[in-house]
This record gives C-alpha cells, sequence and structure tokens, in this order.
C-alpha cells in the first residue's frame, strides 16, 4: 500500500513538473509574441553633430523609415566632429551605466583598444545566425582575441589630393601608379618652387604620417607579425629622412612646429590653396573637397595613388581605413541592434554618401551620385580610377591583434616628433619609439 501511494505521489509530482513547463513555454511565448509588438529604441552614438544631410543620418533616417519595431535614436556627444573627445565621452558614460546599444568609430585602434577593456560584445553569433563571411563582405574587420567586434560602413581609401591649376603651373602631369615616394619628394620641391609663400605638400599631426609606408607595404602599421615592434623597419628610417629633408633641404613642406602651433584643421592649406599636394583618405571628399560652404575656391582637385614604397614594389598598395558600427556588451537589445548594424553596413551603406566598407557595392557608382554635378571642382573621372583601378588592393589583415595598437601609434607620433622638433638623429629617435613601444608590451602581457 505504502508503495502504491509513494508511485501515486510521483506521477502527481510528474504531471505539475510538466504543467510548470507548458506553462513556463506558454509565457516564453506569450512574452515573444507580446515584444515582438513593441518598438525597440535603440541608442547609437557617434561623432556626427546630429543634423540632417550628415552621411550617418542618412543611414540613421533610411533605417527607421523601413523598420516598424526597431527605431535607432542618435546621441550627439560632440558638435566638432571630433572622435577622440567623443569615445572619452563615452567611456565615462558607459562605465557609469549610461544606456548604449550602438557605436560608430571611425578608426580599427578605437574598436580593438575597447574590445580588449570588454566594453563591447562580439559580432560572431550575429554573423553566423545570418550566414555572413565578413571577409567575404567587408575590407576590413576588427578582430581581437579570434572574434569579430566591428562591421565597417564606410572604407576611406588613401590617394594624393592634387591642385590642377599648380601641376599646370609647374609643368607636371597628373601622377600615375608608377610613381614613388622619391618622385614624390621631386613633385613637392617643383610646385613649391612655382608659387610664392606655396607648400608642395601639407601633413598634418595624424598618426598616419608618422611613416605612410608602414600603412601600406605591412598588415600592423607598428607591429611585425611576430608580435615584436616595426619601428625598427627601414621604411622607418626612410621616412624619417623624407620627412626632414623636404622641411630643412627642400622648403617644400610646412615645417612640424608651424602646423603644431597653428592648431588649424587638416584642410585648410591645401583647400585655401598654399599648399600644392595633400596625402588624404577618403573622408576628405564630403568633409572639405565638396564643401564649398566652409572653403569656397576656383581650382579642381586632381587625384593620384599613394607613391610606392621604392621601385621595386608592385604598384596599388594602398591603406584602406574606415569607420566601424560596434555592439555595446550591456545592450539589452543586440538582435534589433544588429539589424540597424547589418543595415548600415551592408544593404543600407550606399546611402551615406561616403564609399561603402561593403566589397559587393558599387563604389564607382557610390562616388559618381556623390560628386554629382560637382566635376568642375572634382575630377571624377581620376579619382574613380585612383580608387577602383585593379591593381589597387591592401597589404592584408594581420595576424596581429593588440587591444593597445592606439597606444603604439602615439609612440610612432612621438618618433617622428622628436626627430622633426627636436632634431634628434634617427638611432635616438628609434631608440625612443622602440623603448616606450615595448613599455607598452610588457604592461599589456
Amino acid at each position: 500500500m505504502k508503495k502504491i501511494t509513494v508511485v501515486l505521489m510521483l506521477c502527481f509530482v510528474l504531471v505539475l513538473s510538466a504543467c510548470g513547463e507548458n506553462n513556463d513555454v506558454g509565457n516564453e511565448k506569450a512574452q515573444s509574441e507580446n515584444s515582438a509588438g513593441e518598438q525597440v529604441t535603440l541608442k547609437f552614438y557617434t561623432n556626427a553633430k546630429g543634423e540632417p544631410g550628415e552621411p550617418i543620418m542618412k543611414l540613421v533616417d533610411a533605417f527607421n523609415a523601413q523598420s516598424e519595431n526597431v527605431k535607432v535614436e542618435h546621441v550627439a556627444l560632440v558638435q566638432n566632429n571630433d572622435s577622440r573627445e567623443m569615445l572619452q565621452k563615452l567611456d565615462v558614460l558607459s562605465a557609469s551605466g549610461e544606456k548604449v546599444d550602438i557605436i560608430l568609430m571611425n578608426n580599427e585602434g578605437y574598436v580593438l583598444e575597447r574590445a580588449g577593456n570588454g566594453m563591447l560584445h562580439p559580432l560572431d553569433e550575429f554573423f553566423q545566425a545570418n550566414n555572413i563571411i565578413p571577409e567575404d563582405e567587408y575590407y576590413r574587420n576588427p578582430i581581437y582575441d579570434n572574434k569579430h567586434y566591428g562591421a565597417m560602413t564606410d572604407a576611406s581609401f588613401w590617394f594624393v589630393a592634387l591642385n590642377e591649376d599648380h601641376l599646370k603651373e609647374a609643368g607636371l602631369d597628373v601622377p600615375g601608379f608608377d610613381w614613388t615616394w622619391d618622385d614624390f619628394r621631386d613633385y613637392a620641391k617643383k610646385l613649391a618652387d612655382t608659387g610664392e609663400d606655396r607648400s608642395g605638400v601639407y601633413f598634418h599631426t595624424f598618426g598616419e604620417y608618422a611613416n605612410l609606408i608602414a600603412y601600406t607595404d605591412f598588415k600592423n602599421p607598428q607591429l611585425k607579425e611576430d608580435g615584436t615592434l616595426l619601428f625598427d623597419d627601414p621604411t622607418f628610417e626612410y621616412w624619417f629622412n623624407l620627412r626632414r629633408a623636404m622641411e630643412v633641404e627642400d622648403k617644400s613642406v610646412k615645417p612640424l612646429a608651424d602646423v603644431l602651433a597653428a592648431k588649424q584643421h587638416w584642410a585648410t592649406d591645401f583647400m585655401n590653396g598654399t599648399a600644392s599636394m595633400l596625402p588624404i583618405a577618403g573622408y576628405a571628399l564630403d568633409e572639405a573637397f565638396l564643401n564649398t560652404e566652409s572653403y569656397p575656391r576656383d581650382f579642381k582637385i586632381t587625384f593620384a595613388p599613394l607613391p610606392r614604397s621604392s621601385k621595386d614594389v608592385e604598384p596599388g598598395l594602398t591603406n584602406i581605413s574606415g569607420s566601424f558600427l560596434s555592439l555595446h556588451k550591456n545592450s539589452k537589445n543586440k538582435e534589433a541592434a544588429f539589424e540597424f548594424i547589418r543595415f548600415a553596413s551592408m544593404e543600407g551603406a550606399e546611402l551615406s554618401g561616403r564609399i561603402p566598407g561593403w566589397k559587393k557595392a558599387d563604389g564607382k557608382a557610390v562616388l559618381a551620385e556623390i560628386i554629382g554635378e560637382n566635376t568642375d571642382i572634382v575630377d571624377k573621372e581620376v579619382f574613380s580610377n585612383t580608387l577602383f583601378d585593379e591593381r589597387v588592393r591592401t597589404a592584408g589583415s594581420s595576424e596581429v591583434s593588440v587591444s593597445y595598437q592606439q597606444q603604439l601609434k602615439k609612440v610612432a607620433e612621438g618618433g617622428i616628433n622628436k626627430f622633426l622638433l627636436d632634431n634628434s638623429t634617427f638611432e635616438e629617435a628609434k631608440k625612443y619609439m622602440m623603448d616606450e613601444g615595448q613599455k607598452i608590451i610588457d604592461i599589456n602581457k
């Protein structure tokens, strides 16, 4: 009798348990159905001002127009487009628990830095669920600890912008893919000699200008593929000496000391005609070259590829930087956030008014639409050929991925500053970069 009672009690417990499980499933289904009809608002942080017509706002508006239940709210933290200042403020907000869903970062190093400190959520699960192989879709993919942390929105191909009038005055042709940095120096000298109070070229304070060759010829501009520092590579000595020779011997470039003292925008000298050449990336198109309100002018801009490091290097190597959309680890709407990330980096990427980072977009068509009728101030045909020639390529993705990439970039900046401002030898500058870089590596081991 006791055995029968025990068996009956066990059966009763199992029935109750099954009912409970069914109720849980039913509740989850009901909650899912309820949430499916609710509107989700995502907080999106960028360095844009949030004004109508800005590239990123075009993407936000386009997504919101076609999405019923997911809406994106842009949050502007700065009004000067300063990405470093924006990220400094965002880091503080993130640490304080402020709601953050999606972040736009216009530098791969910024993404890796925040992936390393745990701010971001990897995108791999969403890529896999949507059958997306990032390497097949995007020009660049920020990877940290073998996980993807960013989807590329726009691709900023590097090139050299030239004042067409100045070229004609100096009797120079528009350079092609065969020119080298030695040729570049020669062009700068001839262009400077042609005009009074004119520089042949302008270099701003960007970290890339510490050695542009490192950004074209190597997979990682500060680290070798074995994880050791690249600063002792011969290209650094060549580049440092090139910069000094152009400043001191040729007087074809505005001295770095004067650039730092002026505290001016990177586009000022080139756009007002006091510099003839400007190595720069694709973001310059909407920020300056087509911005006739801020930079009225009467000359046409033409273009050339970045020069080769030597005649032994095959033409076409360039640096492709860009902006990336990342998912914050604390977002409570990660799937919804990925909906926007996918739209903004793929099918909607052509709407931003910038060259998409999505390989499958029609870059030439996008460029033609961006330039529109402004062919009198920008040479559309030469620009298109410069960006999309079949020879254009990058050195590829590095196997080395570290969260302190931005710190190493600052070390390179410090090295060129020491060399040009303190009149140090290259050996002294190299020792500084190797020592400081190694300290950063050791701290982060």
